[in-house]
């Protein structure tokens, strides 16, 4: 579960301070399909930031499975991130010279999971989003659906609860993303938490929690909505 309470997230540019986050408050049920849409500008990948730990906030608190990690130092949050979070990210970001399988392994390799051990759940990962005959590709010899799908396998590979992704069907066509948005669709409905920044509508409305955000603002959250009917 994710809980967010009262974030504030500050900037500072030439000695002036800018608020970009500004008290959210939120709760993300486990094994829930969210959605954070919102305008350019509006705050949303600052919060996917700080959801993944990639940034801190200035001050509020951010609970992730019950546990404080609003203050957690960089080596704290790297532990965390190779054991809690996914990521899948718009641009894919595979290494080109790795096969599918390599790209897939390599969060195991910070784990120091063992070479064969590596290669039997990249193997297992790539079966998961059905590209099991495209393990000794390279990304240029895949689609972009095809890239994303290893992409996302490469977010399961160590079984994390949370999965974070980032427009992830923004540079794919149309009947691609819905395939893509399907594969995580079916994640969260076997438990995974899935949270998934996107401007599109389509994609916001097949999550089953929509938190809209604006200048820094929830504006509308679909679940408290449905908790107050």
């Amino acid at each position: 579960m994710i809980q967010i309470t009262n974030v504030i997230k500050d900037y500072t540019l030439a000695s002036q301070v800018y608020r970009v986050l500004n008290g959210i408050t939120f709760t993300i049920p486990e094994g829930m399909l969210a959605a954070i849409v919102g305008p350019s500008g509006s705050g949303k990948t600052t919060l996917l930031n700080i959801l993944g730990g990639l940034d801190s906030p200035t001050a509020g608190e951010y609970l992730l499975n019950g546990r404080d990690v609003s203050h957690f130092d960089p080596d704290e949050w790297a532990h965390e991130r190779n054991h809690t979070i996914g990521f899948v990210f718009q641009s894919f970001q595979l290494i080109p010279s790795l096969s599918a399988r390599d790209n897939v392994a390599l969060p195991l390799v910070y784990r120091g999971v063992p070479a064969r051990i590596r290669r039997i759940q990249a193997d297992e990962g790539l079966e998961r989003v059905g590209l099991g005959h495209r393990k000794h590709h390279r990304p240029a010899q895949l689609s972009g659906g095809q890239q994303q799908r290893v992409a996302i396998a490469r977010a399961l590979v160590g079984d994390p609860p949370v999965l974070l992704a980032d427009e992830p069907t923004g540079n794919l066509d149309h009947a691609t993303g819905l395939e893509i948005l399907e594969i995580l669709r079916q994640l969260s409905e076997q438990g995974k938490t899935v949270v998934i920044v996107t401007h599109s509508a389509e994609v916001a409305q097949v999550c089953r929690q929509v938190i809209e955000v604006q200048d820094g603002h929830i504006v509308t959250n679909t679940l408290e909505m449905e908790q107050k009917v």
